[in-house]
């Protein structure tokens, strides 16, 4: 079999799942009631942290060997100083070293909630191909988008506006 075929399947993948709404078979229990580490200890789940204020929130999976993750999350520690008083945002580390990932989030002066999916439970979950991948949480606890790739500032206030204003 020729490259040509299978590089045109997987660009049509890749278009089909980018910033799409979330599939049918996605529900919100997959999700949300999914458990995660928090960095500082614990556990918790976005649906507790979403009753805990109503707020909507942006949940962005991350990797330490991933250049186009550690290049967004300044903007969305830029968001998150903006509009962190509106709206949840949350980092989940994604099957990476934890003492590797707390020098990067030192590195680059996280804030924003932060929590640990070591099995990487999370990407199959959102049926991500790959990170950063950021899904963003309405405040009755729907899943209303995932978007696959990088977000710069202002795409991510765009985003914001768009799904969670």
């Amino acid at each position: 079999m020729s490259r040509l075929p299978i590089a045109v399947l997987l660009l049509a993948l890749a278009a089909t799942s980018c910033g799409n709404e979330p599939s049918g078979s996605l529900t919100r229990d997959d999700v949300l009631d999914r458990p995660f580490e928090l960095v500082q200890g614990g556990t918790t789940t976005l649906a507790e942290l979403n009753r805990e204020d109503g707020r909507p929130l942006v949940v962005n999976l991350w990797a330490t060997w991933c250049a186009p993750c550690l290049e967004e999350m300044p903007d969305l520690e830029a968001a998150h100083q903006d509009r962190g008083d509106e709206i949840r945002f949350v980092g989940l580390n994604i099957s990476d070293s934890p003492t590797r990932a707390a020098q990067r989030i030192e590195e680059i002066g996280i804030t924003y909630l932060l929590g640990q999916d070591p099995d990487g439970g999370f990407v199959a979950t959102l049926g991500a191909v790959g990170l950063p991948t950021t899904a963003f949480i309405d405040r009755s606890g729907e899943l209303v988008r995932v978007h696959q790739g990088q977000l710069d500032y202002d795409g991510l206030q765009a985003a914001i506006d768009e799904y969670l204003s």
